[in-house]
């Protein structure tokens, strides 16, 4: 979504292909509609560009709970944006629509859709599986331990409506007020909440392998709703449909037991139920390329500059340790962030008219796990769009694009790089 508005306003023709019927990915298809922290350092704003055009809009509408620090967002509002900003832009939008084959040329790209073939000249592999990439022979990335599965899978939802009085009687610790000071639900690390999902377990009505809620938050525009991030299912291979299959099974069996659970357990949840489930699983983690370079979590720790930065993190590094309730969570310094450079959008071999956008990105695993939320990926994306447009208007390879010419543009777009 981001490179497609951001290849619109460099000057390409632009089309989008987007296998579910709504725009958002992650952020709306699986309801992971929040905003983690890797644009604000703790002192300053490192993320600019398309994300707080974004952004900005959500807060005027009163679709986003300002915190800066996990800012809720009303899933549907943010839909409505990202429509308006792509037909906007002039992007051609193709809802609904899984690539079945592509083909590449030197100078020239053919998608395969279900109705149509769309034609141009270089591709944006923005499906954060890198599924045009693998498609077309892009070297993936090892992991990093050959013991080292993908991080687990879940599915999240809303549920309610919740009893607001009862919480504020029974579970005050839960209420939070944003920067505006409209008040909403926060679940997840509280002591208490961890007590009863132990309770939970060990009666039996609980099977997720999970010690605590991993987050759950109030809707903003639904305040009587929860979006719930509460479950954990390992796979080998996200990119296997099959796997995917099985996983959202026991998913789903999950969203079951969550749902009881928070009826039983959880003050003001009495009468609460499942209200919407996301339109896929969620999913952490699938396929890296391999780059012209590769950012490792050695680079993410150090908080490491490149000449060639195209966007700038400061999230934690965030691993969900698959088989285990275990996440690591290591905080990078406040005041401080890492860049993500233009090389690892390249390929190091494949198609010259395909870059790379999204989690799938050149990096290591531990590296991934910072940079895969919202923020920094649709500010990737933002830089890819720049990229493909000025590679398509000079007819030449992606890499042969001067880092320099897509700061500029990004610069001129109120991105930050510095």
């Amino acid at each position: 979504m981001g490179a497609a508005i951001a290849a619109a306003r460099t000057g390409a023709k632009t089309a989008l292909v987007e296998r579910h019927p709504i725009l958002g990915g992650m952020g709306t298809a699986a309801l992971v509609n929040n905003f983690c922290n890797a644009y604000y350092d703790g002192r300053r704003f490192i993320i600019g560009g398309l994300f707080q055009e974004f952004r900005n809009r959500l807060i005027a509408c009163g679709a986003l709970y300002p915190t800066l620090h996990l800012e809720p967002y009303n899933h549907h509002a943010f839909c409505n944006i990202a429509r308006e900003l792509c037909e906007t832009a002039g992007v051609s939008l193709h809802l609904g629509q899984p690539v079945i084959e592509s083909y590449f040329g030197s100078n020239s790209a053919s998608i395969m859709l279900n109705d149509e073939t769309l034609h141009g000249k270089v591709v944006v592999d923005a499906s954060g599986d890198a599924v045009i990439a693998a498609a077309q022979g892009v070297e993936m990335l090892p992991r990093e331990s050959k013991s080292r599965l993908p991080m687990p899978l879940n599915y999240c939802y809303l549920l309610g409506p919740v009893d607001w009085q009862t919480i504020r009687n029974e579970l005050p610790e839960i209420i939070l007020t944003d920067r505006t000071g409209k008040e909403y639900l926060y679940l997840g690390p509280q002591p208490r909440l961890k007590e009863w999902i132990r309770q939970a377990r060990e009666a039996g009505t609980l099977t997720i392998p999970r010690e605590r809620i991993a987050v759950a938050y109030s809707v903003p525009q639904m305040e009587d709703y929860i979006s719930v991030n509460f479950g954990r299912v390992t796979v080998a291979d996200p990119s296997d449909p099959r796997q995917i299959r099985a996983a959202e099974e026991i998913g789903k069996q999950q969203v079951h037991e969550g749902e009881a659970f928070f009826r039983q357990y959880v003050p003001g949840f009495r009468n609460a139920r499942v209200a919407e489930l996301g339109l896929q699983i969620g999913v952490r983690e699938s396929r890296q390329i391999r780059g012209q370079y590769v950012l490792t979590g050695e680079d993410v720790l150090a908080c490491r500059q490149f000449e060639d930065v195209i966007a700038q993190c400061c999230y934690s590094v965030d691993i969900h340790e698959p088989n285990s309730d275990k996440t690591i969570l290591i905080k990078l310094p406040e005041g401080q962030h890492y860049d993500i450079p233009l090389r690892c959008l390249v390929p190091h071999r494949g198609p010259g008219n395909l870059i790379v956008a999204g989690r799938s990105i050149s990096a290591t695993q531990t590296a991934m796990s910072s940079f895969r939320v919202s923020p920094s990926v649709m500010a990737i994306g933002e830089a890819t769009g720049v990229a493909a447009a000025l590679a398509a208007e000079n007819e030449s390879p992606v890499s042969a694009i001067p880092a320099k010419a897509v700061q500029d543009v990004l610069i001129r777009s109120n991105a930050i790089l510095s």
